[in-house]
């Protein structure tokens, strides 16, 4: 069964759809619709540069997932009122290993290495009904794995830009599991000084697509969405 997952996995992320983009329209804002078409519908209002997560465009409508306030939300917007991240400028990897990528260019140097998931220094929570399923690690809820145990983790993100170091902090992927290191992709809004590094990440049923935020050579936030 875990073979046959596997293999449509697989063949479903070929014939998928999926990926972040930013906002980007003249008035500096789009109204987010409960429906693809115009009328009284409008649900929400999202500004210029916020990330969204968006699937294959039907006609001239997407559908799109982003979170806000802590909620995660649904809605429609029109086709044209969005940038997809995979148009900035790219960051090219440069180096690799198994355990380890680096992507460079110019002044801009990006570092994710990845690590053995250690038993020995986490918490595990199982389902009280299920004991064969993981709930939880070190109390929180977490991404990678579809209720079993992750065998990778994340060790390291680091961004070097104009000399200057940032080490995105632990929180921003202690929750992520079965990173693949050559799923990621780096981007580049060299206007907006914002660097976007993403990756498709998980062990095929526990599948998310995550997207780190460097603003202005800070860490700003990330987007974390279950994109298959």
């Amino acid at each position: 069964m875990k073979v046959i997952s596997s293999i449509l996995f697989v063949l479903f992320l070929n014939n998928a759809f999926g990926q972040f983009a930013v906002i980007k329209d003249n008035d500096g804002y789009v109204n987010i619709r409960t429906e693809a078409s115009k009328g009284n519908n409008i649900s929400d209002k999202l500004n210029n540069g916020f990330v969204v997560y968006c699937f294959e465009p039907k006609n001239n409508w997407i559908n799109i997932d982003y979170s806000k306030n802590d909620k995660d939300i649904s809605g429609y917007l029109y086709k044209d009122r969005i940038q997809y991240l995979s148009e900035f400028t790219e960051i090219p990897l440069t180096k690799e290993t198994q355990k380890k990528v680096i992507f460079k260019k110019n002044d801009i140097t990006i570092i994710l290495e990845s690590q053995n998931f250690n038993l020995n220094s986490v918490k595990l929570s199982f389902l009280k009904n299920d004991k064969s399923i993981l709930e939880k690690i070190n109390g929180k809820l977490f991404w990678g794995t579809d209720g079993g145990i992750p065998k990778e983790a994340y060790k390291n993100i680091s961004v070097v830009i104009d000399n200057t170091t940032i080490n995105l902090p632990k929180n921003s992927f202690e929750d992520l599991f079965e990173p693949n290191l050559f799923n990621t992709r780096i981007n580049y809004d060299q206007k907006s000084d914002i660097l976007y590094i993403t990756s498709t990440n998980g062990d095929g049923a526990g599948g998310y697509e995550i997207v780190w935020i460097i603003e202005k050579g800070h860490y700003k936030e990330r987007k974390v969405v279950y994109g298959f």
